[in-house]
C-alpha cells in the first residue's frame, strides 16, 4: 500500500517527479508524410535526394529522433525525397471522470452533464495524446477499482472529480502510490500524482478551471514525456497588468487575462469560473516567492491554447 501523499509540493518540483515516472513510448508506426505533422520521429531522417534551390544535399541529416514534425517540415521532407517517416505511436491516456451525479446528457434535477473530462479529451488530442474518454463512474470502491484497473493497459491515466480528500485517493493509495498529493498552484492545488503498476496516474479536480490549469501544467508535459518529445512553447506576449493582482507567497498562481493594446486585464474580477476563462486570450503566471503584481507591471502572458 502507497502513502497519502498528503505533503503540498511546487509546481517545477512536481514536474521533475512526473519526469522520474515516465518510460517513453517505443512503438512505432510508419507514417504517410501527408499526415506526418505532430508526429514524433523514431529514428532521424536523412534527405534521399538533393534540393539544390532549397539546399538541401543527398544523405544530409534533416531532422533528429524524437523532433515532432511541423508543418513547414512537410514540404522539407517532400523536397528531399520522403515519402513516409518512421514515427512513435501517441501516447494512449485514459480519461475516467469520477462522479455520483454524473451524466452524459440529459441530466435530471441532481445530475450534471459531465463536461470537466469531455474538454480535457480535447486537449489531450491537441497534444498529441491518443485519448480513451470512458462515461463517468461512481464514486464506490468497486466501480473506482474496475475503472482504473481497465485503464491500466493505457500508458497514463487521468481521474476527473477528485477531491483534496475522499475515496478515489483511498482507492488509488490501496491499488498503488501517491507521490505528491497537492500542488502548490491556485488554481489547480488539488491534483495528485500517483502511480499504479508503474502507470502515471494523475487525479484532477472537478472544477473546469482547476483541471484545465492543472492540466496544462503537469498533463501537456507528461504526454511531451511519454512521446520523447521536447515540449513545445507556448505562444508568449509581454504587456502591462491593468489592475493589482495579489498571490500567497510560496503558491504560484496563474490569472486568467484579456489582452487589448498591450494591457491585461484580469478577468472576472477575480473568479476565474469557466466561463470568465473562455473570455481570457492568456494567463500570467505569478511565481512563488511573488505576493503581489501592480498596476501597471510588465509581465508576461502565456496563450494556453496555441502551442
Amino acid at each position: 500500500m502507497g502513502d497519502t501523499g498528503r505533503d503540498v509540493t511546487g509546481i517545477d518540483e512536481t514536474r521533475g517527479r512526473l519526469r522520474e515516472l515516465v518510460t517513453p513510448v517505443e512503438r512505432t508506426d510508419t507514417v504517410p508524410l501527408s499526415v506526418a505533422t505532430g508526429c514524433v520521429l523514431a529514428t532521424a531522417i536523412d534527405a534521399c535526394e538533393s534540393g539544390p534551390a532549397d539546399g538541401i544535399e543527398a544523405g544530409e541529416t534533416l531532422f533528429p529522433a524524437n523532433h515532432r514534425l511541423r508543418s513547414t517540415d512537410i514540404g522539407l521532407l517532400k523536397v528531399a525525397g520522403i515519402d513516409d517517416v518512421l514515427a512513435r505511436q501517441r501516447p494512449t491516456v485514459g480519461i475516467v471522470p469520477a462522479g455520483d451525479e454524473l451524466v452524459q446528457r440529459d441530466a435530471s434535477e441532481n445530475e450534471r452533464v459531465e463536461t470537466t473530462a469531455f474538454t480535457l479529451t480535447q486537449h489531450v488530442d491537441r497534444w498529441g495524446g491518443k485519448v480513451t474518454y470512458r462515461n463517468a463512474v461512481s464514486k464506490d470502491t468497486h466501480p473506482l477499482r474496475a475503472a482504473i484497473q481497465r485503464d491500466l493497459t493505457r500508458d497514463a491515466l487521468v481521474v476527473t472529480g477528485v477531491e483534496r480528500e475522499g475515496l478515489v485517493r483511498d482507492v488509488i493509495t490501496d491499488l498503488g502510490t501517491i507521490h505528491v498529493g497537492r500542488v502548490a498552484a491556485d488554481p489547480g492545488g488539488t491534483v495528485a500524482v500517483a502511480t499504479v503498476e508503474d502507470r502515471p496516474v494523475l487525479l484532477l479536480p472537478e472544477s473546469p478551471v482547476d483541471c484545465l490549469v492543472a492540466a496544462v501544467q503537469l498533463l501537456r508535459p507528461l504526454i511531451a514525456a511519454l512521446a520523447g518529445s521536447p515540449l513545445p512553447a507556448h505562444p508568449h506576449h509581454h504587456a502591462s497588468m491593468a489592475t493589482a493582482v495579489e498571490s500567497e507567497r510560496g503558491t504560484r498562481t496563474f490569472v486568467p487575462v484579456a489582452l487589448e493594446d498591450h494591457v491585461a486585464t484580469p478577468v472576472g474580477d477575480g473568479d476565474p469560473t469557466l466561463q470568465n476563462v473562455t473570455r481570457a486570450d492568456g494567463w500570467v503566471n505569478v511565481d512563488e516567492e511573488t505576493t503581489a503584481l501592480d498596476a501597471d507591471e510588465s509581465v508576461g502572458v502565456t496563450d494556453w491554447e496555441q502551442a
